[in-house]
């Protein structure tokens, strides 16, 4: 697999927003994803980083997450549908993860189908275990219902105290 330039977008200006938006407005449902204006918003928060992942100058796959001293939570982690099912998805979260020194925690749908449990092994197959524990994201919108996911921790489960401090996060730092 190629080698990536990674550039970190902060803002709309960046000349590479346009495509991050593009894949990230197909790859997520309205219910799980920001609109232009929170998005504005939430780029002002320092926890919060975008990683485009460039070859020949084009946008292959984005990792949206935040920072704590305590653990990192993937938000979002999408590959341009024309580069997916062609191995970018591990070659760009393999390396991410393994520099991590604190766990990574991330959500993904609950598995109800094939594309779900592909998800599942694909986060399996790198390292990712299970948290056995009913989880419901806050909503992105006032009109929204929380939403039931799945999290998925590398690269042990986490204890509860933990998954506690992640979803207070959640609700008063990534949602508000």
């Amino acid at each position: 697999m190629e080698h990536f330039k990674i550039q970190q977008i902060k803002s709309k200006e960046n000349r590479y927003f346009a495509e991050f938006w593009k894949i990230y407005s197909a790859s997520f449902p309205l219910n799980e994803r920001r609109v232009s204006n929170q998005q504005t918003a939430v780029f002002k928060k320092q926890e919060y980083q975008v990683d485009i992942y460039l070859s020949d100058n084009h946008v292959i796959g984005f990792i949206a997450f935040w920072t704590t001293t305590d653990f990192i939570y993937i938000e979002h982690l999408a590959i341009a549908p024309e580069f997916r099912s062609k191995g970018f998805g591990s070659a760009i979260l393999k390396p991410f993860i393994e520099r991590e020194p604190v766990p990574v925690i991330l959500e993904i749908e609950p598995i109800i189908n094939d594309l779900t449990r592909r998800r599942l092994k694909f986060y399996e197959s790198l390292g990712f275990v299970q948290y056995d524990h009913p989880h419901y994201q806050p909503p992105y919108h006032t009109s929204d219902q929380p939403l039931h996911l799945v999290i998925l921790t590398y690269p042990n489960q986490i204890n509860e105290n933990l998954y506690r401090q992640f979803t207070k996060f959640q609700k008063n730092t990534v949602m508000s």
